[in-house]
């Protein structure tokens, strides 16, 4: 039993000279549009909005902490001073 080998392409026959190679840009004809890019701008600018408005949420829970420890230490101090 012999294994089967295919046959090799020649790359040779396959490569183009830079000649033969298209200088310009050229449009494909009738492929479909799958995405608009109306649609993609819309998405693009939904993204960048939600992750807006979650930088300014997570910032306004730090915030608050901050507050809150701030107070604290605010409390604290005014503890220690009295005694």
């Amino acid at each position: 039993m012999g294994v089967m080998q295919t046959p090799t392409p020649n790359p040779t026959s396959t490569l183009k000279t830079p000649a033969d190679r298209a200088q310009e840009f050229v449009a494909v004809q009738g492929g479909p549009e799958t995405t608009s890019a109306e649609n993609l701008m819309v998405a693009a600018y939904c993204g960048m909005w939600a992750i807006l408005m979650l930088f300014i949420f997570l910032s306004w829970r730090r915030q608050e902490k901050l507050d809150a420890r701030l107070g604290e230490l605010e409390a604290a101090l005014a503890k220690r001073g009295r005694s």
